[in-house]
């Protein structure tokens, strides 16, 4: 470890450097995954090549799009494999690291302070060393309460290992990751409020981000005397987006209306799986009507929060977004939420991510449809796109259908997700260098 230290230490820590070092790692253990997964006495199953590297992109991405069944595919080992990777990648490798060098040398390197902010889209001047600890101590109590509850769910459903059970969908629904090591996700337990229950517990408290349960935490023992407005705004979005988003898809769709409160608890249950980005479904999302499909692309695109282990483009990004056209419509001079003043970096930042975001999903789905557009619809390619680059893992049934050019795009789709769309958008254009004199202002009509 005090060799990693000093590596670390050594390595440039420009913004370029920083990002392409945070790319090289989720790469590397996109491989070492891969690799594993190629291993015969790992599977169950024969599968392509592409078929493992796209398992092994989904999982270190955190996103449950699979091209063939998971469980059909791996036994118990490979299993075991799949969900070490699912666990590095929801919580991001750089937290372990750096937890294991202040565990070991009670500091924390540069870079890795640069690199874990980047990861985790951290606010400047925000406590590192609590929010190191606070990743472990969190995934450690929340994985294993959710694990004893799943199990006693499982056990009681008369499912067979249900300890394993409760261990994987656990571990799987907090880094919301969607894998499931059921064939029909978690449709089979549809009726079982225990199960559905705990697994959207623990998809949102993965989805609301660490920095809200390190707020709470804070607040709680009276380290704090409230709870940040990043806090605030996350819980506001989520709850809003979550409500919406039920209703929407409820009243869109007859087959859940006729269902009653049943319909409506599967309503809910496939809302928040779209918004926190967890992807397990409790019914066939092939056969949701084209309006519960729209909503839930847009659930999907909106995606969870930051610091967390979901994707999209964040619900904070879009609420500063929305704070942005409300200021403008009532002529503000400022950008405020909650009585406070957003700042123009802040507001840049969404808009950024949100325009390059747009702009891959559009890309994407061109060329998927390029591919594949003779042989699905519009709706499902576009749903798959928005599912693969927000890291959700739902789809509409033809993931295993996709040509293997399909496959390796919704792969990189995937890898861009989990690494974040602006940090993919740093990688690839050079920071320009600074002007020495401020430039002219010239007005423009919009």
């Amino acid at each position: 470890m005090t060799k990693l230290r000093t590596w670390l230490e050594s390595r440039k820590t420009d913004d370029k450097s920083t990002v392409l070092l945070l790319i090289q790692g989720y790469f590397v253990l996109t491989i070492l995954c891969f690799l594993f997964l190629l291993l015969p006495f790992l599977q169950n199953a024969s599968n392509s090549v592409i078929n493992h590297l796209f398992f092994a992109v989904s999982i270190v991405s955190t996103t449950g799009l699979a091209p063939a069944d998971f469980s059909g595919s791996y036994n118990m080992a490979g299993q075991v494999i799949s969900l070490i990777f699912i666990q590095l990648g929801g919580i991001g490798y750089m937290a372990l690291s750096s937890f294991i060098i202040l565990k070991q040398t009670k500091r924390l390197p540069g870079l890795s302070a640069r690199l874990l902010k980047v990861e985790f889209n951290l606010p400047d001047r925000y406590p590192l060393i609590s929010f190191i600890y606070s990743v472990f101590i969190f995934t450690l109590i929340i994985e294993t309460i959710g694990a004893i509850i799943l199990y006693l769910g499982f056990r009681e459903a008369g499912v067979e290992n249900p300890a394993w059970n409760g261990i994987f969908h656990s571990v799987s629904a907090f880094c919301t990751a969607g894998f499931s090591l059921f064939g029909d996700s978690m449709s089979s337990f549809s009726g079982n409020s225990l199960i559905t229950t705990t697994i959207l517990v623990l998809s949102l408290l993965g989805s609301i981000g660490f920095i809200v349960l390190l707020d709470f935490w804070l607040r709680v023992i009276g380290k704090r005397k409230s709870v940040t407005l990043t806090t605030k705004i996350i819980l506001m979005a989520t709850f809003l987006f979550w409500i919406i988003a039920t209703i929407t898809i409820y009243f869109a769709d007859s087959t859940l209306q006729s269902q009653g409160l049943h319909g409506l608890g599967l309503a809910v249950f496939q809302s928040i799986s779209a918004h926190t980005t967890v992807g397990f479904n409790n019914y066939d999302i092939g056969a949701i009507t084209k309006g519960g499909t729209f909503i839930m692309i847009v659930l999907m695109v909106i995606g969870a929060s930051p610091a967390g282990t979901g994707g999209g483009i964040k619900t904070t990004s879009i609420t500063a977004l929305i704070a942005v056209l409300i200021s403008v419509l009532k002529r503000r001079q400022h950008v405020t939420f909650f009585s406070k003043e957003i700042p123009a970096s802040n507001i840049y930042l969404a808009v950024s991510s949100s325009i390059f975001y747009t702009f891959i999903l559009i890309v994407g789905t061109w060329i998927c449809l390029m591919i594949d557009g003779g042989r699905f619809d519009f709706e499902e390619i576009l749903f798959e796109v928005a599912s693969a680059l927000s890291t959700v893992g739902l789809s509409t049934g033809i993931t295993g259908s996709l040509s293997d050019w399909n496959k390796i795009m919704i792969s990189l789709l995937m890898f861009i997700g989990r690494l974040g769309v602006l940090t993919f958008g740093f990688a690839l254009i050079s920071r320009a260098p600074l002007l020495r004199n401020k430039p002219k202002t010239e007005d423009i009509a919009i």
